[in-house]
């Protein structure tokens, strides 16, 4: 039965990685000015629906793991928190092509981090590819889109390196890993909220009825569903695999925000892009071509 989990959790993965890919979207159409109200609410939202289903679902709490955090569960819980910061700040501050194109490098930061702190061997080709990836993220981020924030492109590396550590420590934890990501964008919107002094809730009023529905829709069932989804396919692959599923992102939110938004990704982008993506393709054309060298 073993043999069979490897392609259960890339499934799983690329499940999530297709439901992620919209995230983007939803969040622009929030139209929210203030990126820490967007982090406080989807947090609410999506630790909300765990804890709802925790509660009432008894059956599926082997799978989800507590809506608290733990001794166990710290370290995964913090590096979600801090990803989903920098991914809303990211998104909305910056170019979305440009922003998930850095953010496609996190199985390269992972590789490096497992390789370099960890102590994990990885297949030279593995490594490579992340030295190649990494060249991808940097001629992204030398551009900078006209009346586009510059911060953007540091909190997408920042959301790359968190989602690297969380996706590490979350393969770590052996009870259920579905619920890391919701705990850790509850985390968040406390911090959010402390730090601000309560600051980031004035904006609460002025929300529109359309503005509660995109929000609802993305912090109760997008990011649950896709990041719960991604973070369980780690306990059938590598965190380092887990990783490449957010490249789909990369690779299908630009279609969404062309089709539906009209935004353009930048040239630098582009370029980036297609390094990151010729280093995963070539990677992985090399472990099939010689499976026993992997």
């Amino acid at each position: 039965m073993r043999q069979f989990a490897p392609v259960n959790g890339n499934l799983i993965g690329i499940l999530g990685g297709v439901i992620l890919s919209t995230d983007s979207v939803f969040i622009r159409l929030m139209a929210i000015e203030d990126s820490w109200l967007i982090v406080v609410l989807r947090g609410v939202f999506m630790w909300a629906l765990v804890a709802l289903v925790w509660l009432f679902w008894p059956a599926s709490r082997s799978t989800l793991g507590v809506p608290w955090i733990t001794r166990k569960n710290a370290l995964s819980t913090l590096f979600f928190c801090i990803a989903s910061a920098c991914f809303v700040n990211a998104l909305n501050r910056g170019s979305i092509a440009t922003v998930l194109v850095i953010i496609s490098s996190t199985p390269f930061v992972s590789a490096i981090i497992s390789r370099c702190f960890f102590g994990i061997r990885m297949d030279k080709t593995l490594m490579l590819a992340a030295l190649a990836g990494m060249a991808g993220v940097a001629v992204v981020m030398s551009g900078h889109p006209a009346g586009r924030d510059p911060l953007a492109n540091y909190f997408a590396l920042a959301t790359a390196i968190s989602m690297a550590l969380a996706f590490i420590f979350a393969s770590k934890v052996e009870t259920g890993t579905v619920g890391l990501p919701s705990l850790g964008g509850i985390l968040a919107s406390c911090c959010a909220v402390m730090f601000s002094g309560g600051h980031v809730l004035q904006g609460l009023p002025a929300l529109a009825g359309e503005q509660w529905r995109w929000v609802a829709l993305e912090g109760a069932v997008i990011m649950p569903l896709a990041m719960g989804l991604i973070a369980l396919s780690t306990r059938f692959v590598s965190p380092v695999n887990a990783g490449l599923f957010l490249l789909l992102e990369t690779a299908l939110a630009p279609l969404w925000i062309a089709l539906f938004l009209h935004e353009n990704p930048a040239p630098q982008a582009l370029v980036g892009g297609a390094i990151i993506v010729l280093a995963v393709v070539s990677q992985t054309w090399w472990i099939k071509r010689h499976p026993g060298q992997a």
